[in-house]
């Protein structure tokens, strides 16, 4: 396994979980225009609660354009991509300039959503841009350890949102699984304790309430 210094560590895995918090916030706020659309109500103060935002909005049509396209707030969709973007740059080398490129092709299709009254189809590129990427990193990248981080940092970021944003599925217990695995196939040092947190969901079969299993994760890394 290469040796991964710890800067290009941090960096592999916020290029993680800016990519799926991208990915997985759009496909919640595509619902959410669906729903503006229907003239159904959005319950964005419940959102922003739970994901620990402010809550500046004035109204459901007022949050979804500005979560998702103002880039002075750090805590929109926007502002992420542009994170994901820039920690995608710094790791050129590594990601390979092909790969990179589906990460610009994302921001380009973010613009032009915001640049539109129907962002939709713009925003479903951005989404399709994000796969595209994945694919890209998993075939372009040959350091194991590299791609074990940022596929790390993704897990941790869509178990995040799924514990706050209380999306009980069948799918919670298989993505704890796959991120007990991931870790140790990397060269990271979680937080014991809270790993241990973890390993007693995943391997010891032992309950786990929400708010600890959401502790653990968001904790792995927090001295």
């Amino acid at each position: 396994m290469d040796t991964v210094t710890l800067s290009k560590q941090n960096w592999l895995f916020w290029l993680g979980r800016y990519s799926e918090r991208v990915y997985t916030t759009i496909q919640y706020m595509m619902q959410q225009l669906d729903r503006l659309i229907d003239d159904q109500p959005v319950d964005y103060a419940d959102f922003c609660r739970r994901l620990g935002l402010p809550c500046p909005y004035t109204d459901a049509a007022d949050f979804c354009r500005r979560y998702l396209f103002d880039t002075e707030d750090m805590g929109s969709v926007a502002s992420c991509v542009d994170a994901m973007l820039g920690n995608g740059i710094v790791l050129r080398e590594t990601i390979t300039s092909p790969t990179l490129a589906y990460l610009q092709m994302a921001q380009s299709a973010m613009e032009q959503a915001a640049r539109s009254e129907a962002p939709a189809v713009a925003l479903q590129w951005v989404l399709d841009d994000i796969m595209a990427f994945r694919g890209s990193f998993d075939d372009s990248v040959d350091a194991e350890d590299a791609r074990n981080i940022t596929k790390a940092g993704g897990l941790v970021e869509r178990l995040s949102l799924m514990l706050r944003l209380d999306w009980k599925t069948e799918r919670l217990e298989r993505e704890l699984q796959k991120l007990t695995n991931r870790l140790y196939k990397t060269d990271l040092t979680p937080n014991p304790e809270t790993l241990a947190v973890l390993e007693r969901r995943t391997l010891e079969q032992q309950p786990v309430s929400d708010r600890e299993l959401l502790d653990a994760v968001e904790g792995l890394f927090v001295p």
